[in-house]
């Protein structure tokens, strides 16, 4: 790639061409594993400290430059969801679970719960039905999502959720 600011077209042409191929931004970009990792340390960081705004513009740029890092999606879904944009929220959890090869019932439950909190039970069920299907039934933290899932479609039959 060039020193300078400015990409020449045979860069632009190879960084398209790596694109259509399937590579990610990162990969045609020249951007490696180290900074995307690097990236998503502060990105937590900046969430677990109550600053979601920030970390939600680093997730929104680690999902651009990865779109297939489930972590990434799943960020930026958490930040969407403690800032209140709950729509927002829900399509990136939606993402996140596309992302993970629908092999982890986490995306499935956060979404749902974004639907009851906007009054859709309808959709909150059917994401919580299908958390129950999925995930590694060896993996403790999974079974975890399951269960959740479980107790609130038994609230939800029980009528015991507003």
């Amino acid at each position: 790639m060039s020193t300078g600011s400015e990409i020449t077209p045979q860069e632009a042409a190879g960084m398209i061409d790596a694109l259509l191929g399937g590579a990610t931004l990162a990969d045609a970009a020249g951007v490696g594993k180290e900074a995307l990792e690097a990236g998503y340390g502060l990105a937590h960081s900046l969430y677990g400290s109550g600053n979601f705004k920030d970390a939600e513009t680093m997730f929104k740029a680690l999902c651009l430059y990865d779109n297939g890092d489930e972590r990434f999606w799943l960020g930026l879904a958490g930040c969407r969801q403690m800032n209140g944009d709950l729509a927002a929220a829900i399509d990136a959890y939606a993402l996140a679970g596309v992302a993970g090869s629908l092999a982890n019932p986490a995306p499935l439950v956060h979404g749902g719960l974004c639907w009851l909190k906007l009054g859709d039970k309808e959709n909150a069920a059917a994401l919580f039905r299908a958390a129950l299907d999925i995930g590694d039934k060896d993996n403790a933290e999974h079974a975890g999502y399951r269960a959740r899932a479980q107790a609130v479609l038994d609230l939800l039959d029980k009528g015991e959720l507003p």
